[in-house]
């Protein structure tokens, strides 16, 4: 099967802007070049064959062709990002809809890549569930991810089934439920620790040396582990002194690195082996 005609299985995170449509035009500009400044903050770390954004006039979609938790981590540093809103002058709302589900890449009419099939299809039809500030996301997100550790599991509350305007059944789950401030809006609960996005462009070669020294050592989280810290980061020496810890080593690509360094010990590798083993 040849890659044109490859069924791709992703998740996509899909959102909008709540009642972007009652704003006057001058506003829905200001709302849509925040919102857009935000996304391109957020997935510049990514390598372009990654993901593919679509952009839907009031909103967005974004496909990740990475690991799942990619979408969730993007999903709530957007909504962080949104509500903050220090440099908007029109303040708004975002609601979001994340599915994992399969796609087909294609060519539209311009000749750039774009996607269609039941996963961004759902993706759309949960987002419409949710309401302002909220993340929802579907039966087959929630599997897979809710899976991968007991603290993943406990970001989501079964809102149960919805049905769309055909009538067609969805179980939906929320994801670190919003609670209403003194002020009337939202504020953001996530229980994963999150951080401002830093004022560093950081270069892409940079970070993909760091992603493949470190998934070395832990795998494909390497890739998240890296991004999220680049954005609390301030230079590469910050970087990598975050990442560094007595078990893993950040080692830059650079003439005088130790082949030596950068391994587990055995002994602790045959006991986390065992230990995943259960699960």
């Amino acid at each position: 099967m040849s890659a044109h005609n490859r069924t791709w299985l992703c998740c996509v995170v899909f959102l909008d802007v709540v009642s972007f449509t009652k704003h006057h035009m001058q506003a829905q500009l200001a709302i849509k070049s925040h919102l857009d400044a935000q996304m391109q903050k957020l997935l510049k770390t990514y390598a372009r064959d990654e993901y593919i954004l679509l952009d839907r006039g009031d909103g967005a979609a974004v496909c990740f062709l990475v690991e799942p938790e990619t979408a969730l981590y993007f999903a709530l540093d957007l909504r962080d990002a949104v509500r903050a809103q220090n440099n908007s002058s029109v303040p708004y709302e975002i609601r979001i809809g994340i599915n994992l589900g399969p796609i087909k890449i294609v060519l539209d009419v311009n000749g750039d890549k774009t996607t269609l099939g039941e996963g961004i299809n759902c993706a759309a039809r949960i987002m419409d569930f949710a309401g302002a500030g909220q993340i929802f996301v579907s039966r087959s997100f929630y599997e897979v991810i809710g899976c991968l550790s007991q603290e993943y599991a406990e970001l989501f509350s079964y809102l149960g089934k919805r049905a769309d305007k055909h009538v067609r059944e969805f179980e939906v789950y929320e994801v670190a439920a919003a609670r209403t401030g003194s002020d009337g809006r939202g504020a953001a609960a996530p229980p994963i620790p999150t951080v401002l996005p830093a004022s560093v462009t950081w270069e892409p070669e940079a970070l993909q040396s760091r992603i493949r020294h470190l998934t070395e050592e832990i795998g494909p989280m390497a890739r998240i582990l890296v991004q999220r810290t680049a954005q609390k980061a301030g230079s590469l020496e910050e970087l990598d002194r975050i990442l560094a810890t007595p078990d893993i080593r950040i080692v830059p690509d650079r003439a005088d690195a130790n082949p030596s360094e950068g391994h587990f010990d055995r002994a602790l590798l045959d006991s986390a082996a065992r230990l995943l083993g259960e699960y």
